[in-house]
C-alpha cells in the first residue's frame, strides 16, 4: 500500500564532508608557492653556473698569471747570471757553447739555453712543465730519457713537422695535457751541427727537425671540486626543495583520497534520499528538482490546472469483508495501475487519500489548458477501461470507479 507523503530530514550536504572545503583551500593556497619556486630553480641554475664559471676561470686566471711571472723570474734570473754575468765576468772574446760553464767567457747556445730553462721551469712544484729533448744530444752530454709518447711523437713529427701532437691522460683525481711542438734547424744551426766535432750527426739540414719540445699541463680534479660551489649549493636546494615538494605532494595526494572517500560517502548519501524522495514525488515534478529546471523555494505562482479525483465506489462496504492483508494488495494493486495510466497521460499525481486520487494537468509541465483537459478525460476512459478489463478477468475485486474533475 502505498504510504502517505510525510516529511523526510534531509542534512546539508555539506555537512556530509566537512573536510572538502579546507583541503580544496589547502591545495589551491600552495599552487602559486609551488609555481614560484619553479620559477625559483629554473632562474637560479643559469646564475649558479654563471658564478661557477665567473670564479673558475678567475682562479685558473690566477694559476696562470702566477705560472707566466715564475717563468719570467726564472729566465729573467738565469740570463742575469748565465749571460750578462759571465759576458761582464769575460777577460777576452765571448763564444757560445754547449758546454759554457768550462769555458770562461762562454754564454749558451739555444739548445743548452732550452735545456736549462726545462730544469729551471720544471723544478717547480707546480702545474706546468718544459722540456726540451733530442735523440742526438751532442757527446759528453748526457742522454734524454723519452718514454713511448715522446718518441713516437718526435718520429710523427719529423714526418710531419706541421701538427703537434697532444695527449690527454690522468685518472679520477687529475687530467694532464702533453703538448709536443718540433724543435726546427735554422741555417746556422745546420752549419754549427754538421762542423760541430761532438755532434753525433754531420748531414743535418735545414728544416730538420733536431728534437721537440714538450709543455706538459697539469690540472688536478679534486683541487676544482669546490671551484663549483654555487653548483653545488644550488644542487643541494634543488634537492631539499624537490624532497618537500615530493612530501608535500604525497600529503595532497593522501587530502585528495580522504576528499574522495568523502565524496564518494556523500554521493552515496545523496544518491540514497534522492532514492527515497522520489517515492514521495511524481516524477514530473522530482524530474525538474534534480534537473535544475525547478527550484524547491517557496514560492507564489499563479496556473490554471485540470483537477482529477477519483475513489472506489462503495470502498467501505467492499472492505468490510476483507482482511488487512486482502485489503493492503487490493490497494497497492489498484493505485499502481491507476498510477501508471496517469503517468502515461502526463498527470502529475498529488497524493493518495486512502482510496482515493488526486492529480492535476498543467504543472509542472502543460501543453494548453485544453489539451491537458482533453487529456484528462483520456486518462479518466483509460482508467475506466483498464479496471473493467481487470474486473472481467477476475483480478480485482473492485466494481467501479467515479470520477469527478
Amino acid at each position: 500500500m502505498v504510504s502517505p507523503a510525510r516529511s523526510v530530514p534531509v542534512p546539508p550536504i555539506g555537512s556530509a564532508m566537512p573536510a572538502t572545503g579546507s583541503v580544496t583551500a589547502q591545495i589551491r593556497s600552495t599552487a602559486p608557492q609551488s609555481i614560484l619556486l619553479v620559477l625559483v630553480l629554473l632562474l637560479g641554475l643559469p646564475i649558479a653556473a654563471w658564478l661557477d664559471l665567473k670564479a673558475l676561470s678567475e682562479d685558473t686566471l690566477a694559476r696562470q698569471a702566477q705560472d707566466v711571472s715564475q717563468i719570467i723570474n726564472d729566465v729573467r734570473g738565469f740570463y742575469a747570471s748565465d749571460v750578462v754575468g759571465r759576458v761582464q765576468g769575460a777577460d777576452g772574446k765571448v763564444t757560445a757553447a754547449h758546454n759554457y760553464r768550462q769555458v770562461p767567457g762562454a754564454i749558451p747556445i739555444p739548445a743548452t739555453l732550452s735545456l736549462e730553462l726545462g730544469r729551471l721551469i720544471s723544478s717547480h712544484n707546480n702545474t706546468l712543465k718544459y722540456r726540451f729533448i733530442s735523440d742526438l744530444p751532442f757527446h759528453g752530454r748526457e742522454t734524454h730519457p723519452m718514454d713511448m709518447f715522446e718518441t713516437s711523437a718526435l718520429a710523427s713529427l719529423r714526418a710531419n713537422p706541421n701538427n703537434a701532437v697532444i695527449e690527454y691522460s690522468g685518472s679520477i683525481f687529475d687530467r694532464k695535457v702533453r703538448i709536443v711542438t718540433p724543435v726546427l734547424l735554422g741555417a746556422a744551426c745546420v752549419t754549427c751541427h754538421n762542423t760541430h766535432p761532438d755532434s753525433p750527426k754531420k748531414d743535418w739540414k735545414q728544416g730538420d727537425v733536431r728534437g721537440i719540445q714538450e709543455i706538459s699541463l697539469t690540472q688536478p680534479i679534486q683541487s676544482h671540486i669546490f671551484a663549483f660551489r654555487y653548483m653545488l649549493i644550488y644542487f643541494v636546494i634543488a634537492s631539499l626543495i624537490g624532497l618537500l615538494f615530493i612530501a608535500n605532494e604525497r600529503r595532497h595526494v593522501g587530502l585528495i583520497r580522504v576528499v574522495n572517500r568523502e565524496l564518494a560517502a556523500a554521493n552515496d548519501f545523496l544518491a540514497s534520499v534522492s532514492m527515497k524522495i522520489a517515492k514521495y514525488l511524481s516524477p514530473q515534478v522530482y524530474k525538474s528538482i534534480f534537473s535544475g529546471q525547478k527550484d524547491v523555494t517557496i514560492q507564489t505562482e499563479r496556473k490554471k490546472l485540470t483537477i482529477f479525483f477519483s475513489d472506489i465506489k462503495d470502498f467501505t462496504v467492499t472492505t468490510e469483508g476483507l482482511q488487512p492483508e486482502d485489503l493492503t494488495a487490493l490497494l497497492n494493486e489498484y493505485l499502481t495501475e491507476m498510477s501508471a495510466i496517469a503517468l502515461t497521460h502526463g498527470a502529475t499525481v498529488d497524493k493518495f487519500i486512502g482510496d482515493a486520487i488526486l492529480c492535476f494537468f498543467g504543472d509542472p509541465e502543460t501543453r494548453g489548458v485544453e489539451e491537458d483537459a482533453r487529456a484528462c478525460v483520456r486518462m479518466a476512459a483509460a482508467m475506466q477501461h483498464r479496471l473493467r478489463h481487470r474486473t472481467a478477468n477476475g483480478a480485482s475485486a473492485v466494481s467501479a470507479v467515479r470520477s469527478r474533475r
